[in-house]
């Protein structure tokens, strides 16, 4: 084997490591965004969740912090808007609603304190950091899109299914900070259940939920 194809060969090896070792450093950004805030996002504390050498942080991230949580905040983006999609492909409206505050509540296993939203931390970074804040704005409306799109399907004028899915979020985003601080749960449930009372109301025919 000549040395060039040597050298292809280990590099094919090593990236599958190199790329999991960038999500993992993503995903431990996410969490702490989520769990202590922009501000409070230690990057030796992202080393340790991502299970990888500190150093490596501005090798995979040459703009350190700042392009690391704007990655980690469009990636969660992402992941919740696909999820968003398929949840109202598959179940609808009714059980979308659920499923959106459902998927906070079991990322921090029963324990409240611990709730949060790594997208939300980032818009609390403007004005000191105006590009996180735009890739949060960015992801909520990328969540709002969604279902804005189901609500018109169901005979919604774009004005109102506009605003509902801009309700949603806010309303599940607002929750979320209130049931940190309680230390409880129940404002996150009690957001899910006034969101299904507002959906029946809005939606022309029977709902979905």
């Amino acid at each position: 084997m000549s040395v060039g194809i040597t050298r292809l060969a280990d590099a094919k090896a090593i990236e599958p490591k190199t790329r999991d070792g960038r999500e993992r450093l993503l995903n431990g950004a996410r969490r702490l965004l989520a769990e202590k805030g922009y501000a409070g996002m230690e990057l030796r504390d992202v080393a340790e969740r991502g299970e990888a050498p500190r150093g490596s942080i501005y090798h995979h991230f040459p703009g350190g912090k700042s392009q690391l949580a704007i990655e980690a905040a469009a990636l969660e983006g992402s992941e919740i808007r696909t999820a968003i999609e398929k949840s109202l492909e598959e179940r609808g409206l009714g059980e979308t609603l659920t499923m959106f505050g459902e998927m906070f509540r079991r990322r921090v296993k029963d324990k409240p304190e611990r709730l949060g939203c790594p997208v939300a931390a980032a818009a609390l970074a403007r004005p000191e950091d105006p590009a996180l804040a735009a890739a949060a704005t960015a992801a909520f409306q990328s969540w709002e899109a969604p279902i804005a799109a189901a609500l018109r399907d169901e005979g919604v004028s774009a004005k109102d299914a506009e605003n509902f899915a801009g309700l949603v979020v806010s309303t599940i985003e607002g929750a979320l900070i209130r049931a940190r601080a309680a230390g409880d749960e129940a404002p996150l449930k009690s957001a899910v259940a006034g969101l299904h009372q507002a959906l029946e109301a809005l939606l022309p025919g029977p709902s979905n939920a």
